[in-house]
């Protein structure tokens, strides 16, 4: 429940323009969905959106003094996964929760299928990596139809494994580092002997700025948290041409990747302002009408290097959004097992990032475990100084998806 000053700092950061990438031979622009689909693939992207905003502010913490990030994308895939196993009213519960209640589990499947396929491919120089696997304690029965969606529409490798064997619990938590590029490591501390089944989600992003900070600029300088304390971090700086948006709440701006088409957003509050009133205007509606609202600026920014890890056990957040019978011993997971009683016992979420000189590097994994139950204008560049908490994003601009989201209270 920590670390929503990061979320700010990237919200500033969002979408820069620069034709340091751009060449000749363009690449054949990636269709996101079929035409088919696109309605309905732009009402997920948008309940992914508001989930993790949901998500985001019951895990955002004003008085804690740590640095939060979160990957929307990770867990709604690992619930996804978990989804297609649900009946009755848990499966009510995920689609209420998760804002899915307008198309059928066969609609959510193609549409999160090309979905993944889409943000693994846009942008040939960005580094976007998308894993789920799904491990089964030996001998119990997992009915062949779920086995077969997670495998055609989420691509996961399905394992059957003793889980008393102590080499088990090695083998998934090496399975998610090797997933993330060693940067998510021991996201399981244990199997219960309960357990029943384990659906993973890796998410690994890096990205090289479009406009990169040249090491011999940065500098040591003060930043002010939201008590009053200093203190002395690096400070990259650059003068760019990037997409800018200022209100009453906060001042913006956008930092393109690569070809451009992932990009982080930084959101610093007004000076009479704080991340925790951003936080609390975080909804799908006003994400849309601000980022619609950017335009560019050119802006000498000054942006903190930062590097943190996050890890939270999201079982009661979940509950609170909706989502409580499935943690309950009233859960329908029959589409899993039809002879086994099952229900979610923990929703394990562990992400990285680090913002440096070159660009950024980022990564997230989801596990859920499931246990049997008992029953501007150009000119002069003037200064954006991010020397106070703030919230980040970090997006992909063709469908809107938010990828990361966090806060840094302290670089």
């Amino acid at each position: 429940m920590k670390n929503i000053c990061l979320f700010t700092v990237m919200f500033s950061i969002l979408f820069v323009s620069c034709d340091l990438f751009d060449s000749d031979e363009k690449e054949p622009a990636l269709q996101a969905f079929p035409e088919n689909m696109e309605m309905e693939a732009k009402s997920i992207i948008a309940s992914n959106n508001g989930f993790g905003f949901d998500l985001f502010q019951k895990l955002y913490q004003d008085d804690s003094p740590e640095n939060m990030m979160i990957s929307p994308i990770s867990i709604s895939l690992a619930l996804a996964m978990t989804y297609n196993g649900a009946e009755g009213e848990t499966q009510t519960a995920f689609e209420n929760t998760l804002h899915l209640t307008d198309l059928s589990r066969n609609q959510i499947n193609k549409i999160y299928k090309s979905l993944q396929y889409y943000l693994k491919r846009t942008d040939s120089k960005i580094q976007m990596n998308i894993a789920n696997s799904v491990w089964s304690k030996q001998g119990t029965i997992v009915e062949e139809e779920f086995k077969d969606n997670i495998s055609e529409f989420y691509d996961a490798e399905f394992r059957t494994e003793d889980f008393s064997n102590p080499a088990t619990l090695d083998a998934i938590n090496h399975w998610v580092e090797r997933n993330t590029e060693g940067k998510i490591k021991n996201i399981l501390n244990q199997i219960p002997a309960d357990a029943f089944m384990y659906l993973i989600n890796t998410i690994y992003f890096k990205g090289e700025w479009t406009y990169s900070f040249n090491t011999k600029d940065t500098y040591t300088g003060n930043f002010t948290d939201e008590k009053g304390g200093i203190t002395q971090v690096d400070y990259m700086t650059a003068e760019m041409d990037i997409k800018h948006f200022r209100n009453d709440l906060f001042e913006a701006i956008e930092l393109p990747y690569g070809n451009k088409d992932y990009s982080m957003v930084i959101f610093l509050p007004n000076e009479n302002k704080k991340v925790a009133d951003i936080v609390t205007q975080l909804n799908d509606s006003n994400w849309n009408s601000w980022i619609n609202s950017f335009s560019v600026l050119g802006l000498n920014v000054h942006l903190p290097k930062f590097k943190f890890g996050y890890k939270e056990e999201l079982s009661d957040v979940l509950s609170q959004l909706g989502m409580g019978n499935a943690f309950s011993e009233a859960a329908d997971f029959s589409g899993i097992s039809k002879n086994t009683p099952l229900k979610i016992s923990k929703v394990i979420h562990q992400s990285f990032i680090e913002v440096n000189e070159k660009g950024t590097e980022a990564a997230a994994a989801t596990v859920v475990e499931m246990e049997f139950t008992s029953a501007g204008s150009p000119g002069s560049p003037r200064t954006f100084h991010i020397n106070k908490p703030f919230v980040f994003v970090i997006k992909e601009k063709q469908t809107n998806s938010i990828v990361f989201m966090g806060d840094v209270k302290k670089p």
